[in-house]
Protein backbone atom coordinates (compact mmCIF):
# COMPACT_ATOMS: atom_id res chain seq x y z
CA UNK A 1 0.00 0.00 0.00
CA UNK A 2 1.21 3.53 -0.79
CA UNK A 3 2.45 5.79 2.23
CA UNK A 4 2.85 9.62 1.39
CA UNK A 5 6.11 10.84 1.30
CA UNK A 6 6.83 15.04 1.04
CA UNK A 7 9.53 17.03 0.57
CA UNK A 8 9.92 20.58 0.76
CA UNK A 9 12.40 23.22 -0.62
CA UNK A 10 13.32 25.51 -3.81
CA UNK A 11 14.63 24.73 -7.50
CA UNK A 12 18.07 26.27 -8.93
CA UNK A 13 15.45 28.53 -10.85
CA UNK A 14 14.16 29.47 -7.47
CA UNK A 15 10.67 28.17 -7.34
CA UNK A 16 9.49 26.87 -4.13
CA UNK A 17 8.19 23.66 -4.16
CA UNK A 18 6.49 20.95 -2.37
CA UNK A 19 6.30 17.50 -3.49
CA UNK A 20 3.87 14.91 -2.04
CA UNK A 21 4.35 11.55 -3.22
CA UNK A 22 2.55 8.20 -2.90
CA UNK A 23 5.33 6.07 -2.17
CA UNK A 24 7.00 3.95 -3.46
CA UNK A 25 7.29 3.15 -6.96
CA UNK A 26 5.38 -0.03 -7.90
CA UNK A 27 4.45 -1.97 -10.69
CA UNK A 28 2.27 -0.37 -13.44
CA UNK A 29 -1.14 -1.94 -13.78
CA UNK A 30 -1.03 -1.87 -17.32
CA UNK A 31 0.54 -4.98 -17.31
CA UNK A 32 4.42 -3.78 -18.82
CA UNK A 33 7.63 -4.34 -16.42
CA UNK A 34 7.76 -0.99 -15.48
CA UNK A 35 7.48 0.40 -12.36
CA UNK A 36 5.55 4.24 -11.24
CA UNK A 37 4.09 6.72 -8.55
CA UNK A 38 1.95 9.22 -8.53
CA UNK A 39 2.69 12.61 -6.92
CA UNK A 40 1.61 15.89 -7.14
CA UNK A 41 4.40 18.97 -7.23
CA UNK A 42 3.23 22.43 -5.65
CA UNK A 43 4.02 25.60 -6.28
CA UNK A 44 5.16 26.28 -2.10
CA UNK A 45 4.19 30.07 -1.88
CA UNK A 46 0.25 29.87 -0.67
CA UNK A 47 -0.53 29.57 -4.42
CA UNK A 48 -3.15 26.73 -5.87
CA UNK A 49 -0.63 26.00 -8.84
CA UNK A 50 0.51 22.53 -9.06
CA UNK A 51 1.89 19.85 -11.41
CA UNK A 52 0.00 16.04 -11.12
CA UNK A 53 2.68 13.94 -11.86
CA UNK A 54 3.61 10.45 -13.32
CA UNK A 55 7.03 9.30 -12.31
CA UNK A 56 8.02 6.68 -14.90
CA UNK A 57 10.79 4.08 -13.75
CA UNK A 58 13.04 3.33 -16.48
CA UNK A 59 15.08 -0.23 -16.08
CA UNK A 60 17.98 1.00 -16.34
CA UNK A 61 18.05 3.49 -13.12
CA UNK A 62 15.51 0.91 -11.84
CA UNK A 63 19.01 -1.62 -12.15
CA UNK A 64 21.74 0.80 -10.20
CA UNK A 65 19.57 1.78 -7.34
CA UNK A 66 20.11 -0.62 -4.33
CA UNK A 67 15.65 -0.84 -4.11
CA UNK A 68 13.08 1.21 -5.03
CA UNK A 69 11.59 2.53 -1.92
CA UNK A 70 15.41 3.44 -0.34
CA UNK A 71 16.52 6.60 0.58
CA UNK A 72 18.37 7.27 -2.41
CA UNK A 73 15.55 6.42 -4.88
CA UNK A 74 13.92 9.22 -2.98
CA UNK A 75 16.65 11.28 -3.46
CA UNK A 76 16.65 10.87 -7.18
CA UNK A 77 12.66 11.02 -7.54
CA UNK A 78 12.26 14.28 -5.96
CA UNK A 79 15.18 15.97 -7.73
CA UNK A 80 13.77 14.32 -11.09
CA UNK A 81 10.64 16.47 -10.84
CA UNK A 82 12.72 19.61 -9.57
CA UNK A 83 14.96 19.41 -12.50
CA UNK A 84 12.14 18.30 -15.15
CA UNK A 85 10.67 21.99 -13.62
CA UNK A 86 13.91 23.63 -13.71
CA UNK A 87 14.01 22.71 -17.72
CA UNK A 88 10.40 23.52 -17.99
CA UNK A 89 9.37 20.38 -18.96
CA UNK A 90 6.23 20.73 -16.63
CA UNK A 91 2.95 23.07 -16.79
CA UNK A 92 1.94 24.30 -12.84
CA UNK A 93 -1.40 24.76 -13.19
CA UNK A 94 -4.87 25.01 -11.21
CA UNK A 95 -6.03 22.10 -12.11
CA UNK A 96 -5.17 20.00 -14.89
CA UNK A 97 -3.92 16.40 -16.40
CA UNK A 98 -1.31 14.37 -15.06
CA UNK A 99 2.14 14.43 -16.46
CA UNK A 100 4.60 11.96 -17.50
CA UNK A 101 8.37 12.28 -16.16
CA UNK A 102 10.90 9.81 -17.15
CA UNK A 103 13.54 8.71 -14.03
CA UNK A 104 15.79 7.49 -16.70
CA UNK A 105 19.64 7.34 -17.18
CA UNK A 106 19.71 11.06 -18.36
CA UNK A 107 20.22 11.40 -14.55
CA UNK A 108 22.72 8.76 -14.23
CA UNK A 109 26.76 9.61 -15.17
CA UNK A 110 27.87 6.68 -16.38
CA UNK A 111 31.51 6.69 -16.19
CA UNK A 112 30.82 8.46 -12.48
CA UNK A 113 28.58 6.05 -11.51
CA UNK A 114 26.58 7.76 -9.40
CA UNK A 115 23.11 10.28 -10.06
CA UNK A 116 23.70 14.03 -11.09
CA UNK A 117 21.29 16.58 -11.97
CA UNK A 118 23.13 19.80 -11.56
CA UNK A 119 26.55 21.38 -11.45
CA UNK A 120 26.23 24.90 -10.03
CA UNK A 121 28.93 27.39 -9.66
CA UNK A 122 29.47 29.05 -6.14
CA UNK A 123 27.38 31.96 -6.86
CA UNK A 124 24.26 29.60 -7.53
CA UNK A 125 25.14 27.40 -4.64
CA UNK A 126 24.91 30.54 -2.17
CA UNK A 127 21.82 32.01 -3.76
CA UNK A 128 20.18 28.34 -3.31
CA UNK A 129 20.91 28.50 0.15
CA UNK A 130 19.58 31.29 0.67
CA UNK A 131 16.30 31.11 -0.80
CA UNK A 132 16.05 27.43 0.65
CA UNK A 133 16.15 29.20 4.37
CA UNK A 134 13.93 31.58 3.34
CA UNK A 135 11.26 29.56 1.64
CA UNK A 136 11.54 26.55 3.87
CA UNK A 137 11.71 28.26 7.48
CA UNK A 138 8.57 30.13 6.03
CA UNK A 139 8.00 33.80 8.39
CA UNK A 140 8.64 31.67 11.66
CA UNK A 141 11.93 31.27 10.17
CA UNK A 142 12.17 28.10 11.43
CA UNK A 143 15.12 26.01 11.47
CA UNK A 144 16.32 24.66 8.06
CA UNK A 145 18.37 21.33 7.35
CA UNK A 146 21.63 22.90 5.21
CA UNK A 147 23.31 19.57 4.60
CA UNK A 148 20.24 17.60 3.01
CA UNK A 149 21.91 14.62 1.16
CA UNK A 150 18.89 15.13 -1.37
CA UNK A 151 20.19 18.92 -1.79
CA UNK A 152 23.45 17.50 -2.08
CA UNK A 153 22.81 15.28 -5.07
CA UNK A 154 20.85 17.70 -6.53
CA UNK A 155 23.31 20.48 -6.99
CA UNK A 156 26.45 18.03 -7.80
CA UNK A 157 27.03 15.06 -5.71
CA UNK A 158 25.66 13.21 -2.49
CA UNK A 159 28.87 13.19 -0.42
CA UNK A 160 30.24 15.23 2.47
CA UNK A 161 32.38 17.52 0.14
CA UNK A 162 28.94 18.94 -1.20
CA UNK A 163 27.67 18.92 2.28
CA UNK A 164 30.28 20.80 3.45
CA UNK A 165 29.63 23.53 0.51
CA UNK A 166 26.30 23.77 1.56
CA UNK A 167 27.00 24.48 5.05
CA UNK A 168 29.55 27.38 4.06
CA UNK A 169 27.37 28.88 2.17
CA UNK A 170 25.40 29.00 5.15
CA UNK A 171 28.24 30.24 6.91
CA UNK A 172 28.62 33.15 4.54
CA UNK A 173 25.66 34.29 5.22
CA UNK A 174 25.48 34.32 8.64
CA UNK A 175 28.83 36.30 8.56
CA UNK A 176 26.81 38.59 6.90
CA UNK A 177 23.96 38.71 9.41
CA UNK A 178 21.50 36.93 7.30
CA UNK A 179 21.28 33.62 9.12
CA UNK A 180 21.61 32.01 12.40
CA UNK A 181 23.76 28.00 11.91
CA UNK A 182 22.02 25.59 14.51
CA UNK A 183 24.38 22.75 14.25
CA UNK A 184 23.95 21.90 10.79
CA UNK A 185 20.65 24.00 9.99
CA UNK A 186 19.94 27.21 9.48
CA UNK A 187 17.59 29.99 10.06
CA UNK A 188 16.55 33.13 8.63
CA UNK A 189 17.45 36.66 10.31
CA UNK A 190 15.44 39.64 9.83
CA UNK A 191 17.72 40.67 7.78
CA UNK A 192 16.86 37.87 5.50
CA UNK A 193 12.98 37.90 5.88
CA UNK A 194 13.56 42.24 4.57
CA UNK A 195 14.99 40.56 1.16
CA UNK A 196 11.84 38.92 0.34
CA UNK A 197 11.03 40.98 -2.54
CA UNK A 198 14.11 39.78 -4.23
CA UNK A 199 12.95 36.21 -3.20
CA UNK A 200 9.46 36.84 -4.63
CA UNK A 201 10.98 38.22 -7.90
CA UNK A 202 12.69 35.64 -8.91
CA UNK A 203 9.94 33.22 -8.02
CA UNK A 204 8.03 35.46 -10.58
CA UNK A 205 10.77 35.78 -13.00
CA UNK A 206 11.06 31.90 -13.14
CA UNK A 207 7.33 31.58 -13.11
CA UNK A 208 6.65 33.72 -15.96
CA UNK A 209 9.47 31.79 -18.28
CA UNK A 210 7.64 28.68 -17.29
CA UNK A 211 4.42 29.54 -18.46
CA UNK A 212 6.34 31.16 -21.36
CA UNK A 213 7.71 28.35 -22.82
CA UNK A 214 4.35 26.41 -22.33
CA UNK A 215 2.58 29.42 -24.13
CA UNK A 216 4.57 29.05 -27.23
CA UNK A 217 3.78 25.48 -27.38
CA UNK A 218 0.38 25.28 -27.69
CA UNK A 219 0.55 28.31 -29.75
Amino acid sequence: MANEKVYQGVTVRGLPVRLELQWPFHRSAGGSDWHVLHGRLWLADGNDLHADIALNLSESVNEVLPSRDSELAFWVTVNTARKALDDKQLQLLKSGKRQPVPVSSQCYNLRRQQFTFWHVEPKELDDFVARKIFWAGGLERKPVLITDPCDALYLDAADERMKHKLLAAARKLAEQGLAEIVGESARATEALTARAEEFHKVKERALDELHSKHAFERA
